[in-house]
């Protein structure tokens, strides 16, 4: 009798964990199904659709339908996300049974690392077949740069950047392709859509084959852009860049893209720095009396005679330390301010800066004074208007 009635018990409790394991499934085994399209209503394949918070997910299919299974009941955060794509969470209430839930992604144009700018535009990364090098804001913030194209010295691959000079504001020799035939082998510069030259212009000619721009004291042509306000650099290695800018275009192009203004409230930002700079290490030269001796040890070893000037060197001195007398240490700064801000329709960005840099060698500085406002309007739907200032004064001597 005690075995049958702990056989009955032994079962009653095996019966009890059976029915909640098949609540516990019936919980959990709840369906939701969809289909992933973009704006223009073109199924996407491969978009990752998952459960916020779990790691329950799926991937669409070629007809851009997702199946989730085991979702639980209740109030539950879907999220659609896609390379190239804004990523989208809904909120959905799960109840007993399969559920639909569709998405609408839309093109994310401002994920610099997904998006590439070429000159006619905007293109998915996945998309480009060009080469093209692409170079952030984080980038670009190099300590000490006076111009763009310096920010750029190890940073683009395959563009090769000679500092002509250590001169302050010096030219920059850029080369994307090497020495062509033409007479200009710089790339062209186009900041925020507008064509410019970066060459350098100098006095000293014959130097543009080793690098130097225009001369051994070029001047760089683009000291004129304040490196704070540059948002990204692309550089369009490929001979396809041709097509939009013609013959200019043969040595490269590099697209430069400024800050423009944000929806919201008026920020300001402040950016600067200020250091001083000095020769790391003086060469070691004998002193006046030093070579005199030297002379005079030469002459007497080759037989000949010692010249009158040096006849008794411990009379002369030390002398001049002419690195003294050229160098110097010297200070260096710089300072930007910079507001944006803007309404839905009508946004503005607009930096000031100044910067001035003294030479090491005495009488040689760089010193610039620059403003830039960009404004953009949204005129209608289909028309947008933007206006784009730059304004520079540069002073530059050299000895």
């Amino acid at each position: 009798m005690k075995n049958k009635t702990g056989s009955l018990k032994w079962l009653g409790n095996l019966s009890f964990f059976i029915v909640l394991i098949l609540m516990s499934f019936n919980v959990r085994a709840q369906v939701v199904t969809g289909k992933v399209t973009d704006l223009e209503g073109n199924s996407l394949v491969g978009v990752n659709v998952i459960l916020k918070g779990t790691t329950i997910g799926t991937v669409t299919d070629v007809d851009g339908n997702y199946e989730l299974s085991r979702v639980p009941l209740g109030e539950q955060v879907l999220v659609a996300s896609f390379i190239g794509y804004v990523a989208t969470e809904r909120t959905v209430t799960i109840t007993d049974g399969s559920q639909n839930v569709d998405f609408t992604l839309s093109p994310d144009l401002f994920s610099m690392d997904e998006v590439i700018v070429v000159g006619y535009g905007t293109m998915k990364r996945s998309d480009l077949t060009g080469s093209v090098v692409s170079v952030s804001e984080e980038d670009l913030k190099v300590p000490v740069v006076s111009s763009v194209d310096q920010a750029l010295a190890g940073r683009a691959a395959g563009v090769v950047i000679t500092q002509n000079s250590g001169q302050p504001g010096g030219g920059v020799s850029v080369k994307i392709r090497g020495i062509s035939s033409l007479s200009n082998n710089e790339p062209l510069y186009v900041v925020d859509g507008v064509p410019m030259s970066g060459n350098s212009q100098g006095t000293s000619a014959g130097f543009d084959a080793m690098g130097g721009g225009s001369g051994q004291t070029a001047i760089n042509g683009l000291s004129g852009i304040n490196p704070n306000d540059i948002v990204s650099v692309e550089v369009l290695k490929d001979a396809s860049a041709t097509a939009i800018y013609g013959s200019r275009a043969s040595n490269g192009v590099v697209l430069i893209t400024t800050k423009t203004g944000k929806t919201g409230k008026t920020q300001i930002s402040y950016d600067g720095y200020y250091g001083l700079q000095s020769m790391p290490k003086e060469l070691d030269v004998l002193s006046l009396n030093e070579f005199a001796t030297f002379r005079n040890e030469a002459n007497l070893e080759n037989g000949e005679s010692i010249n009158p000037l040096f006849a008794d060197p411990s009379v002369l001195g030390e002398g001049t330390n002419w690195q003294d007398e050229i160098f110097d240490v010297v200070p260096i700064h710089n300072h930007n301010i910079t507001l944006t801000g803007g309404t839905e329709d009508t946004r503005f960005a607009t930096s000031f800066g100044y910067m001035k840099q003294d030479g090491i060698i005495i009488g040689s500085n760089f010193e610039r004074l620059s403003g830039r406002i960009n404004l953009d309007h949204d005129a209608a739907d289909w028309m947008k208007i933007g206006v784009s200032v730059n304004v520079s004064n540069t002073d530059e001597r050299v000895t």
